[in-house]
């Protein structure tokens, strides 16, 4: 009898409580109004930070209002809209949106960098990640969100934490997927919050910046069909490979040695890895070599957008939602005394009970309409009398429609009708002269 098969191979495994589709939240990032090229960037770039649960391929139509978004997004089990503005101060604006309720959190972005921006500004200091690290989201980093040791509290600091944690599920998830990091951090001396996206790298400990660029090379030769190919170390100035590896910064031939490298703004100094940014691998991750119980040294690398908001306004509800807005919760600018506040909240009161008026005043000359028609129907039935356009002519069912006068729109009803009919008998007359052969022909 033959050996059992033991089964020794590597299968996925299904999602952990808490990841399925039901409890992820997902979003839609876009653009409200006529905005710059620049800006519309933007939200592309941003819709990369919250991949995969968004909506990356959005086809925005230059007429779609806020509502149209949220009448669409319950059926798409959508929880957060984040929608960048353009003000005609020239100010760019963030309004972050919690579905199906509320709130809703108006930023002011004061200065943001691209992903271009930063890939070609030279600060790609530590080199590249494998591919697929948008196949997970991020794992969000909060910084400065506690409430200050000395002076008032700000309990917007609390929401604000709320909120960003909302955008993204629980880490719940496998180490092979921790691929990227979201840090925020918010500055008590400025008032506003940082906005950074990196990208987690793994690279062997103890080995120099040359050795690297060796190794990498070497992998990409014996790979020519690589997607990701790097560029070759060049050595054609030395005699040995003892004089790449062993060449001191202030060499004469250093400044040629620098070509190929990940980037000009690596030292000498970082040439060892310290212990401090060393630590072993609990399990297997993704990368050449990267095994359990290995040593390596983990970096961030900023792949960007960079952005710098200052939150200006805090409402209950949804801005563009038919309920309003709701009560502000909290204004930058905007600063009302407790009088004030209760002035205006029973404002809101009696805009609220004047309209629930109409409604329940609309809602009974409705209910009389239908009576009345129901009544005269009742009578015809009885007296034997045959309404030869009750067909044709039936009202409409005007019921739900508040804000509509049924008497208006019945009249112009009847009104489409009559000239309809109008129009049918001017056709036929016309028709019958052309058949009506003429004289002396």
């Amino acid at each position: 009898m033959g050996k059992q098969r033991r089964k020794n191979r590597t299968h996925l495994k299904g999602p952990t409580k808490g990841e399925t589709e039901e409890n992820v939240p997902k979003s839609f990032v876009i653009k409200s109004g006529h905005v710059t090229k620049s800006i519309s960037q933007l939200v592309r770039d941003t819709r990369k930070i919250m991949e995969p649960n968004t909506a990356s391929r959005l086809r925005e139509r230059p007429n779609a209002r806020l509502r149209d978004y949220l009448t669409i997004a319950p059926s798409l089990k959508v929880t957060h809209l984040l929608a960048f503005t353009l003000t005609d101060a020239a100010n760019v604006h963030l309004r972050v949106a919690r579905f199906p309720q509320g709130p809703t959190m108006t930023f002011r972005v004061q200065k943001y960098s691209l992903m271009k921006d930063l890939f070609n500004s030279g600060l790609r200091n530590i080199g590249r990640s494998p591919a697929g690290e948008y196949r997970n989201p991020p794992l969000l980093v909060l910084n400065g969100f506690q409430q200050p040791q000395d002076g008032p509290a700000l309990p917007q600091l609390r929401l604000m934490s709320t909120m960003f944690q909302g955008l993204f599920p629980p880490i719940q998830s496998a180490l092979p997927t921790f691929r990227r990091v979201l840090l925020i951090s918010y500055s008590h001396v400025t008032g506003c919050i940082s906005f950074r996206h990196f990208t987690i790298t793994v690279r062997p400990h103890g080995v120099s910046r040359r050795v690297r660029k060796l190794l990498s090379s070497t992998s990409t030769s014996a790979n020519p069909t690589s997607s990701r190919s790097r560029k070759t170390v060049d050595l054609s100035n030395t005699d040995d490979i003892a004089d790449y590896l062993l060449r001191r910064a202030g060499s004469e031939t250093s400044g040629a040695s620098t070509a190929g490298y990940d980037s000009a703004s690596e030292t000498e100094a970082s040439e060892a890895e310290s212990d401090t940014n060393a630590i072993e691998l609990p399990e297997d991750y993704v990368g050449r070599g990267n095994k359990k119980g290995e040593r390596k040294a983990v970096r961030l690398v900023e792949t960007g957008p960079r952005m710098e908001w200052r939150l200006i306004k805090v409402v209950e509800g949804l801005v563009g939602s038919k309920k309003g807005e709701g009560e502000t919760v909290f204004h930058e600018f905007v600063h009302k005394s407790a009088k004030e506040a209760n002035a205006q909240a029973q404002a809101h009161e009696e805009r609220r009970k004047a309209k629930e008026a109409r409604r329940a005043e609309q809602a009974a000359n409705v209910a009389r309409k239908k009576a009345e028609k129901a009544k005269k129907k009742g009578k015809a039935v009885d007296d034997g009398e045959e309404d030869e356009d009750s067909d044709s002519e039936e009202e409409p069912d005007i019921e739900g429609l508040s804000d509509i006068d049924p008497e208006e729109e019945l009249e112009k009803l009847r009104e489409r009708k009559i000239e309809e009919r109008m129009r049918m008998m001017r056709m036929m007359m016309i028709g019958e002269r052309m058949l009506v052969p003429e004289k002396g022909m």
